[in-house]
């Protein structure tokens, strides 16, 4: 098993450990996002993930009291893509702003203005895809250019090298043979979605990773977006990777191991006659509860390697494991 617990060292001294559970807020789906955050600064301390999109159009607050500690900056490349991955009546059809390198410049330029230590993620944007070799030249000058002035935590997020359908994974082979390119990189970024057609396939393209990094004696972080949630994370966690991220903890409600339909969870947890709005706050705060709780899980599980640490999903864990390890084995 490739678990690891890592203390990563942040410029201006301080400290964050993984593995690292990373809430999400994105305008895309949450229009009322601001409200939700001020009401959420009472119940969340540490890191969290926002865009340089919603920070240039001020759907987030600049400045958010809970990320003192430490800030991920995306890129944007989800709020300015016009595919909808969500369900919600109320929304109607998502029309993005303009969006392109430069706006992201300018955010970025304006968030690195305050002592907040940030790691700032490689610009992607959905209509363009690239070569493997211009990603990473790309993603360097990007660092370089703020490296100037400030001094972060870098981030290339990778993405697919093809527009074709048939091809819109993320090229692993050429990944791990390339690993050494990404030295200058303190965090390796990968899509769950374009990491493999299943979730087996997606394990083992970790592991592959994990250990191309480790043969390396390279330390590099795996973040993995778009997965936060009760099943994938530990898994993905087991496979080697470090920091997950994601809008799931928005959108549905963890419990029991689960993650379930928010208006079942209500119907299971609140006051039957509690207004829906409120339903939904008690359980953004529940659910953030619960991410420590599997936070430490994970930790317990790196110490002892029994998969009994995740509790009634543990059993389950063990058998897709084994099946994972099965897989890699006979290629």
């Amino acid at each position: 098993m490739l678990a690891r617990c890592t203390k990563v060292s942040l410029p201006n001294g301080d400290n964050f450990e993984t593995p690292l559970l990373l809430p999400s807020f994105s305008s895309k789906g949450f229009p009322d996002l601001r409200k939700i955050i001020k009401i959420l600064e009472e119940h969340i301390s540490g890191p969290v993930l926002i865009s340089a999109y919603d920070v240039h159009y001020r759907l987030i607050q600049k400045r958010i009291n809970f990320s003192q500690q430490l800030l991920f900056v995306d890129s944007g490349g989800y709020e300015c893509s016009s595919i909808v991955d969500f369900t919600n009546y109320s929304i109607g059809v998502y029309k993005p702003k303009k969006w392109n390198e430069k706006l992201f410049y300018k955010s970025i330029n304006g968030l690195l203005e305050d002592s907040v230590p940030k790691v700032i993620i490689s610009y992607d944007h959905p209509r363009c895809r690239q070569s493997l070799s211009i990603q990473i030249n790309a993603a360097s000058s990007l660092f370089k250019h703020f490296g100037l002035k400030n001094k972060f935590v870098k981030e290339i997020l990778l993405k697919p090298e093809s527009k074709h359908k048939e091809k819109q994974l993320l090229p692993i082979d050429k990944i791990t043979k390339n690993i050494s390119k990404f030295e200058s990189f303190d965090i390796i970024g990968l899509t769950e979605k374009e990491l493999g057609n299943s979730l087996i396939e997606r394990m083992i393209n970790i592991c592959l990773i994990r250990r191309a990094l480790d043969k390396n004696n390279m330390p590099q972080l795996i973040h993995i977006f778009g997965s936060l949630d009760t099943m994938s994370t530990p898994l993905y966690f087991v496979s080697g990777a470090d920091i997950f991220d994601g809008l799931t903890w928005l959108r549905y409600s963890y419990s029991d191991g689960m993650t379930v339909y928010q208006p079942n969870y209500w119907i299971k947890t609140y006051s039957f006659d509690e207004k829906d709005y409120l339903s939904k706050l008690h359980s953004f705060c529940d659910n953030y509860s619960y991410l420590r709780k599997l936070s430490l899980e994970m930790r317990n599980f790196k110490k002892t390697e029994d998969f009994a640490s995740f509790g009634s999903n543990g059993d389950l864990f063990k058998k897709i494991w084994e099946t994972c390890e099965a897989k890699k084995e006979g290629g």
